[in-house]
């Protein structure tokens, strides 16, 4: 027989062995474990350290490098081992040209650049320009792009005063003392231009100034396409479609007070839109807001275009939802079923037939966006067809790069491919002006903004913007967010509205003009009179002129854009 006792001991030294054994194996696990994570710890330790040590050196040391190579390119231009670089690029369209260009800002400006990232609102307590640029018949542009040196006459003593300006982040200005120049006859050499000088002439204006110099600086290339460096010569200007001029829009003004609307389709872009057709077929397109300054933007950005030239605008006119007027009197149904209000205000614009998209033109596409004259020479030339790409001895510098050619042979007439080309951008040179001008949101800014998010964009059609397929005419659409929206977004969207700008350096002459007229003749009552002028008391009462605070900014930014002017004339006269 079995002692149940001893089994029971036996039994109970065998749990004990195992228990201490298990126990055993625990304790290394948890002494393994953590070797393992103190390893760990250690390592990453050491990673950060070698990230936060070594890598700022290698960046230091590149940036020297950098320094070096670019001080050195500099210090030789003619050396063949430097390029010219514009952007932080080669410029490789301009191998050709013996000049270095400046700097045209591109989208990564706006990342890096604290004057594109601190646009804000224009205050109050600061100079505008309209105040610092009064009487100035001089700028010079410094190398640093914000400083200016500013020659004016000054009408209350007579003299000719030079000062410093700054523009700030915000796009006003810091002036600097003033300084009496000793030489007064600087003003009768900018105003000579071999007339006798009238006794008792009243005080040189700007105007007169810009005049006199023009016609001291007049010279036309040979194929007719740039006019004094900077403007659209007269074989491009006579090319451009006529458009939509005043005589076309006075008449629909005229039209739509004794027109009488047959019915209202849905078309015509938003949801509250209605295409009006009236009782001779003729149709319009009508614009109904809640927002009453989306209505004034439309009409008022209308009169500026009106105001400057400028040809691309359809003929608008404003009016009233009333159902005892003859115009609505017939569409009551259909107004209800619009879900439009009584005195409300609309803003009625001529149907454009025959439209397509419109894309963005290449010299805008890219990140190094701009045109001057020497792009287009090099359209004109041919020298802007895509380049092969470079074989591998090419790139190692094993065979020489042949100099770029002009394809078109010299004194040979444009093409036609050439001429449309050019007549495009130049009617996109006063697309962009007035876009400046009235800080329009929904056109072109549009495809810059979302840039970040789809590379692509740009190559995509520009948004508002269509052409007629006959005449190659331009329309600019939708203009709704000008002088009163925009203008409320700046500190967010100024450095995309400026980007195009800084880079555009050939205009329209007539526009140009036009600019210089409104800023010395009082822009914000040349509008309001128009606006007087095109509608009736009705309309007057329930849609108000153009704010003052909006005419303020109108005229710093008129300044900005001729402030753009003197600059390219300065950079490329000459080239």
């Amino acid at each position: 027989m079995f002692d149940v006792r001893t089994v029971e001991a036996g039994g109970s030294c065998d749990q004990d062995r195992d228990s201490d054994t298990m126990s055993i194996t625990a304790r290394r696990r948890r002494v393994f474990q953590r070797q393992a994570c103190l390893l760990s710890v250690m390592a990453a330790f050491s990673l950060g350290l070698a990230l936060g040590v070594f890598v700022p050196l290698i960046g230091m040391s590149q940036a020297v490098t950098n320094a070096k190579g670019s001080a050195g390119a500099s210090g030789d231009s003619s050396s063949s081992g430097s390029e010219m670089e514009i952007n932080g690029g080669p410029l490789e369209r301009y191998e050709h040209l013996p000049h270095k260009l400046p700097h045209f800002p591109t989208i990564d400006d706006l990342r890096g650049k604290d004057s594109y990232n601190s646009v804000s609102f224009i205050a109050e307590e600061k100079l505008k320009a309209e105040d610092v640029f009064r009487h100035a018949f001089h700028i010079d542009q410094r190398d640093d792009k914000d400083t200016m040196v500013i020659k004016k006459f000054d009408p209350e003593d007579r003299y000719i005063k030079e000062y410093t300006v700054r523009r700030t982040a915000d796009g006003l200005f810091h002036k600097g003392p003033e300084k009496k120049l000793s030489q007064p006859s600087i003003i009768e050499q900018i105003l000579s231009s071999g007339k006798p000088e009238k006794e008792n002439q009243d005080e040189p204006t700007i105007d007169i100034v810009h005049q006199a110099s023009e016609q001291l600086e007049d010279a036309e290339d040979a194929d007719g396409v740039i006019l004094n460096d900077i403007y659209w010569g007269s074989a491009i200007e006579s090319a451009l479609p006529k458009g939509f001029d005043k005589h076309q829009s006075e008449s629909w003004t005229r039209y739509l007070q004794n027109a009488e609307v047959d019915h209202l389709e849905i078309g015509c872009g938003r949801m509250q839109n209605r295409m009006v057709v009236f009782r001779d077929g003729t149709r319009a397109c009508a614009r109904y807001r809640q927002n009453t300054d989306q209505i004034q933007g439309e009409l008022f950005s209308f009169y500026l275009g009106q105001l400057l030239n400028i040809t691309n605008l359809a003929p608008s006119a404003a009016s009233i939802i009333d159902m005892e007027n003859k115009l609505w009197s017939s569409v009551t149904e259909d107004i209800s079923n619009s879900q439009w209000k009584s005195t409300k205000p609309v803003v009625i614009t001529k149907w454009i037939g025959n439209l397509e998209p419109a894309g963005i033109p290449k010299p805008f596409q890219p990140l190094e966006r701009h045109l001057n004259k020497l792009d287009i020479r090099n359209i004109t030339e041919g020298l802007d067809l895509p380049k092969p790409l470079k074989g591998l001895l090419d790139r190692l510098g094993a065979t020489p790069t042949p100099e770029l050619q002009p394809i078109r042979p010299p004194g040979a007439p444009l093409g036609e491919p050439v001429v449309k080309r050019l007549v495009e951008l130049a009617q996109w040179s006063d697309l962009i002006v007035f876009d400046y001008l009235i800080a329009n949101l929904d056109r072109v800014v549009n495809n810059l903004y979302n840039f970040q998010w789809n590379a692509d964009i740009m190559a995509a059609p520009a948004h508002n913007l269509a052409r007629q397929k006959d005449s190659h005419l331009l329309v600019f659409l939708d203009n709704e967010s000008g002088l009163l929206h925009g203008y409320r977004l700046l500190k967010k969207y100024e450095a995309y509205h400026g980007l195009l700008l800084d880079n555009l350096c050939v205009f329209r002459r007539s526009t140009i003009a036009a600019l210089q007229h409104l800023r010395d003749n009082n822009v914000g009552q040349r509008l309001n009179e128009l606006f007087e002028r095109t509608t009736n008391a009705k309309i007057r009462d329930v849609l108000p002129p153009l704010p003052e605070k909006s005419v303020k900014i109108l005229v710093d930014r008129i300044d900005r854009v001729l402030g753009q002017v003197q600059k390219c004339r300065e950079i490329f006269s000459n080239r």
